[in-house]
């Protein structure tokens, strides 16, 4: 069994908070975690409350800092494939400030589906590694994102039944991302506030407009050309959680993706975090 992460050291955290920083993710095996220990752990890296999904139904009582995904009625996510995405990062730059809070994602495996593979992209190395000629071109790209409802979501979706009205009453208490109007865009290059490298930003269903240098460009062949750089299989780790695996991953410097899942016994505890407490800049 590996050694159990939660009973690091403050020296120890620091280097595993620096570790995600310089890799995109850290993922371990063999661990053993209550709710509780789960939320105190990744407390030691940064703040856990949750504030961009609120206390949903998928959010016990006792622990209101996780998420529970699972195909199960009421939970996160379903059972559909989900497309390229990174989460709570629908939200503009404004003054060149993040308007967001979910700078990591924390999945700890209770049970599993050995169908169901979670892909891990690290777009930050893309980007680092292209030409520099072709760095210039990106640096001049924005976008305007707008979550579209079940837009990250695949084929195998299916929106819930809007006449719940127990479910209607807890969406009520969900703070959507404002919609974005008019010219609102930010720039597809970015600057991680913690970490200070250059990454490329992608949401692929999420973009619903495009410029260049200030100029309107068409969104499919930009989309085109973030998949021709992004989407390839020396940056893509491929996952399939057993009980026991934990991963952490930076949601500016990565991406993922997750195929249908058959077993509905699935389940992982999802932990949103930032590097406040941990990484001081």
């Amino acid at each position: 069994m590996e050694k159990q992460i939660k009973d690091f050291t403050d020296e120890e955290m620091l280097n595993e908070a620096t570790r995600i920083l310089t890799e995109g993710f850290t993922l371990y095996y063999d661990q053993q975690f209550t709710m509780g220990e789960l939320v105190e752990y990744c407390g030691r890296i940064g703040s856990t409350d949750d504030d961009m999904l609120g206390y949903m139904q998928f959010n016990p009582e006792e622990h209101p800092d996780i998420s529970i995904v699972s195909p199960k009625p009421d939970m996160l996510l379903g059972h559909c494939d989900l497309e390229w995405h990174s989460n709570g990062t629908v939200h503009h730059v404004v003054d060149g400030v993040w308007e967001h809070k979910e700078w990591l994602i924390c999945l700890y495996c209770v049970d599993y589906c050995p169908d169901t593979v979670l892909s891990v992209s690290n777009n930050r190395d893309a980007f680092l590694e292209l030409p520099e000629e072709e760095k210039q071109w990106w640096r001049g790209v924005e976008v305007q994102l707008n979550n579209n409802g079940g837009s990250i979501m695949g084929q195998y979706w299916n929106p819930p039944n809007k006449s719940d009205a127990a479910k209607t009453a807890r969406m009520e208490k969900y703070v959507q991302a404002p919609k974005h109007e008019g010219d609102s865009r930010m720039p597809v290059v970015n600057t991680h506030p913690i970490g200070g490298q250059e990454f490329l930003y992608w949401q692929p269903p999420l973009i619903s407009k495009a410029w260049h240098n200030g100029e309107r460009i068409d969104i499919k062949p930009l989309q085109k050309k973030f998949d021709a750089v992004i989407n390839r299989t020396k940056y893509i780790k491929d996952i399939v959680f057993r009980p026991g695996d934990i991963l952490i991953m930076d949601q500016f410097y990565t991406l993922h993706r997750r195929s249908p899942i058959l077993d509905k016994n699935r389940e992982l505890w999802r932990v949103a975090i930032d590097y406040k407490h941990t990484i001081d800049k």
